[in-house]
């Protein structure tokens, strides 16, 4: 954590959590060998866009504290699925947090809206659905 993601009173100005789980959820698939932008290029689709984020705040960080961010998939539908998020902070979760994504596409009929698709069982597989 650096100086500039804190508040006036050196504590995480809570924005920066949300930043801190978009990338999580990035590195999580570079981990499993589809970086964000390969996947919309390799799959042909839109992306995969938020319909849902939540935080809550367990602990409080601090501009001097070293923080680490633990992202996973925590559960699969037809058409969505949610990374779960947890900042940790001296051994203790102090932020969980989730994202509700689609698998998104661009509507056939117009292609300035999207709409969700259908998940890849490939995909699902490889980010560890059971």
């Amino acid at each position: 954590m650096e100086w500039a993601d804190s508040d006036p009173l050196a504590q995480t100005f809570y924005p920066n959590y949300f930043r801190w789980f978009d990338m999580g959820t990035h590195k999580l698939l570079e981990a499993v060998g589809e970086p964000y932008d390969d996947l919309i290029e390799k799959r042909n689709i839109a992306g995969l866009p938020l319909v849902d984020a939540q935080a809550s705040f367990r602990g409080r960080c601090r501009w001097t504290d070293h923080i680490e961010v633990e992202s996973f998939i925590s559960s699969f539908g037809t058409k969505s699925f949610t990374v779960s998020h947890n900042i940790w902070n001296e051994g203790a979760i102090a932020v969980e947090g989730k994202e509700v994504r689609i698998w998104g596409l661009f509507d056939p009929n117009d292609d300035t809206k999207l709409m969700a698709g259908e998940i890849p069982e490939d995909f699902k597989k490889l980010l560890g659905e059971r």
